[in-house]
């Protein structure tokens, strides 16, 4: 392929990128790892170089990797229940427990450049993360008034995040021992709440839903940046990445409801990882990653206190909804551990498998309240794949995650039978397939 052909693919990845992708939480607000390879081994990608959407993870680990494309999707398929003290988990019609039990699509595309013998270039468009439940009834307002209605449009309780990055990376490698990496994050975001007339007393202006809930789907965009560092000592590889918070403007529908007047950031991280050769067909990787959640005034907020009444769980008046202080989830930052490995049967085949931990970011003593529509409590996940290489230019990726059942259950303000007891819990699996092309 000349030169201006591989400059027009690069554009065309380029092109394909600005379509949006949706994405829903497993680490808390993100997703385990960045492509296929990479799930298959517990969502490691910080110390080795995998495919394109390896920049997703460290920038530097795409320099040297000449020019590739990649692109995928997965099959999410979330379980998620809620309980507000004993409203039934039973059946639809006890209000709770209906749960999310959807299918959603992410799609992931990535492609590299071998500017020249030192430089290379990358595109990536990633499903980041997000959260989303969707109860066909509002058991907050049926534990409010101690009873249960039927399942209707009109009484549904949800939200919705999607959030996804493009990006944009150039990896300059110093040596052959050392390699820098940066990259541009433009994010796209797109949020909807709808049933959540219940904490109107938390408003500013209160009496109105407007720019609170059931205001339908509102976009957002912001920027950001990611840098690494890869080490290459032979067997060894060692990788260590900062990604910046990505900067949101403001969900314009959503400034009652969102501290800071609507905004919704993407937190910070830091991490490393190293993998390790440890024969010519068996590779061990790890990494560990910290997520500065608490950072995000959004997120990290502390929600309602446990008194008796919406009007003494706000606390101070500084804390209502859209305000800099005001209510949040109170998630904490949480740190991530992956392993994984990969191992090589032949030259046809390649298997795969791995672990991920972290640890729920919701503090169940004090936070279930509002986390009860943002149930990010899974913690363990068991993650197999594989490749098929269908010639030395293409090949075929699948990867499983299952992310094990979790409960957490704690006190709230709110419930029918006086005990203000609150249940969140949730499970996943995952499937995921791609196909890889070096050209």
């Amino acid at each position: 392929m000349n030169r201006v052909s591989k400059e027009l693919l690069f554009v065309a990845i380029f092109s394909l990128g600005l379509a949006p992708v949706a994405s829903y939480a497993t680490n808390g607000l993100f997703l385990i790892g960045n492509g296929n390879k990479a799930k298959g081994m517990g969502g490691v990608g910080i110390g080795l170089s995998i495919d394109a959407l390896s920049a997703a993870s460290n920038p530097a680990t795409i320099s040297g990797m000449a020019n590739r494309f990649d692109i995928g999707a997965d099959i999410f398929v979330p379980s998620v229940e809620g309980t507000l003290g004993s409203v039934s988990s039973k059946s639809e019609a006890a209000i709770n427990g209906i749960g999310l039990n959807s299918t959603f699509i992410l799609p992931a595309m990535g492609g590299t450049y071998q500017w020249n013998e030192d430089i290379t270039l990358g595109l990536s468009v990633v499903p980041v993360g997000g959260g989303g439940t969707k109860y066909l009834t509002n058991f907050f307002e049926a534990a409010a008034a101690g009873t249960p209605n039927a399942p209707s449009v009109s009484n549904r309780l949800g939200v919705d995040l999607v959030v996804g990055e493009i990006v944009t990376t150039i990896a300059y490698r110093i040596n052959k021992t050392h390699s820098f990496g940066a990259s541009l994050l433009i994010g796209i975001a797109r949020f909807e709440a709808y049933g959540l007339d219940l904490f109107d007393p938390f408003t500013q202006t209160q009496g109105t839903t407007d720019n609170f809930t059931d205001q339908g789907k509102d976009w957002t965009v912001g920027v950001g940046a990611r840098i690494g560092w890869m080490g290459d000592f032979g067997k060894l590889k060692v990788g260590l990445a900062y990604t910046s918070e990505v900067d949101m403007d403001e969900f314009n529908h959503y400034t009652e409801l969102f501290a800071e007047n609507g905004d919704l950031d993407i937190p910070a991280d830091i991490g490393m990882g190293i993998s390790y050769q440890a024969t010519s067909d068996l590779l061990v990787a790890l990494d560990i990653k910290h997520i500065f959640y608490e950072d995000v005034a959004s997120i990290g907020n502390l929600g309602p206190n446990l008194a008796g009444n919406p009007a003494g769980a706000l606390g101070s008046e500084d804390r209502r909804l859209g305000l800099a202080n005001g209510l949040g989830f109170g998630w904490t930052d949480t740190t991530v551990y992956k392993i994984g490995a990969e191992y090589n049967i032949n030259e046809k085949w390649i298997a795969r498998a791995g672990w991920n931990y972290a640890e729920s970011p919701i503090n169940e003593d004090r936070e279930i309240i509002f986390n009860l529509v943002a149930p990010a409590t899974v913690e363990h996940h068991l993650t197999l794949g594989g490749t098929y290489n269908i010639s030395p230019t293409m090949e075929i990726n699948a990867s499983y995650v299952h992310a094990f059942e979790n409960e957490q259950c704690g006190p709230t303000y709110i419930s029918d039978d006086g005990s203000n007891l609150g249940c969140l819990k949730m499970s996943q699996n995952t499937i995921g397939g791609s196909f890889s092309m070096k050209y």
